[in-house]
């Protein structure tokens, strides 16, 4: 009897007690503007094979659709593919909150408009295609024009054929890669604009 209650409390202990999974959020900085990328690190305590499910919550507690997020290690940072944009989020208070294997963890950040000048909701889309020639550039400058990113001189209206030089491309391939800031690319085709080049 004492053998059995022995090797019973033996294989007890060999056992390993299930433990429940914890989780926990962080974002790269508190306050976002227009024109940062969100960057998150999810950590947690197990990867378990499953997806993380992301949301981002506003002020008055209205839950965007849930973001998967695949866990392959116990700490996972994302950045999102486009920044933040007028056009799709207001200024305020927001926080992020994450679902893995149960657990459930959230951290809050801002995001603050300080004037930066940003590219329209869906330039990620529209830019490859101007540079793949799939769109003109009187459409592409269109895009731009009606967005409100570049401001045509008074009495100036919008022409049926523009033409963008076909070096200001380059420009167009270090926004893609994130080599030069949505200021940049912006201001220099206003520039061009300016100078009447376009």
């Amino acid at each position: 009897m004492r053998v059995k209650l022995a090797v019973l409390l033996l294989i007890a202990v060999s056992i390993p007690l299930a433990s429940a999974q914890s989780i926990s959020i962080q974002t790269s900085k508190t306050t976002y503007n227009y024109g940062d990328y969100l960057s998150v690190t999810i950590s947690v305590s197990s990867v378990t094979g499953k997806n993380a499910i992301l949301h981002i919550i506003d002020s008055e507690g209205i839950k965007s659709s849930g973001i998967p997020v695949q866990i392959t290690k116990q700490n996972t940072t994302i950045t999102t593919p486009v920044p933040f944009n007028s056009e799709l989020f207001r200024e305020g208070k927001y926080q992020i909150q994450v679902e893995y294997d149960g657990a459930k963890s959230s951290a809050p950040f801002q995001l603050v408009d300080v004037g930066n000048i940003v590219m329209p909701f869906g330039s990620n889309v529209i830019v490859p295609q101007w540079l793949d020639g799939a769109i003109s550039d009187s459409m592409f400058f269109k895009f731009l024009v009606e967005k409100e990113a570049i401001t045509l001189p008074a009495g100036q209206k919008l022409q049926e054929k523009t033409e963008i030089p076909d070096w200001y491309k380059t420009n167009g391939i270090w926004w893609s890669e994130r080599k030069i800031s949505d200021s940049e690319f912006i201001k220099g085709l206003q520039y061009l604009v300016n100078q009447k080049i376009i």
